[in-house]
């Protein structure tokens, strides 16, 4: 964060009142860190089905990422349902 804004400005973001609203856009933060994860969180981020991403002023600059595996069954993956 930078060190030229006031002491009760900075309070105001690190508290997460005062939310950041310049570039870095939140989309390429998002598409630059699931093209790197191709191959090892996931086979493609294709697989992707929900995103759910929020842009804070923090000491700490970071990305954390939640993965949850869903399992569907064969009617839901767009089968027909009928047995192979």
């Amino acid at each position: 964060m930078q060190s030229s804004i006031s002491k009760k400005e900075r309070e105001l973001r690190i508290a997460g009142a005062h939310r950041p609203i310049v570039k870095p856009d939140t989309d390429n933060y998002i598409k630059s860190t699931l093209d790197g994860l191709n191959g090892l969180l996931w086979e493609d981020d294709n697989q992707i089905v929900k995103i759910v991403a929020e842009k804070y002023y923090s000491d700490r600059p970071r990305i954390e990422i939640e993965v949850e595996r869903l399992e569907q069954n064969e009617d839901e993956r767009g089968g027909t349902g009928a047995k192979e």
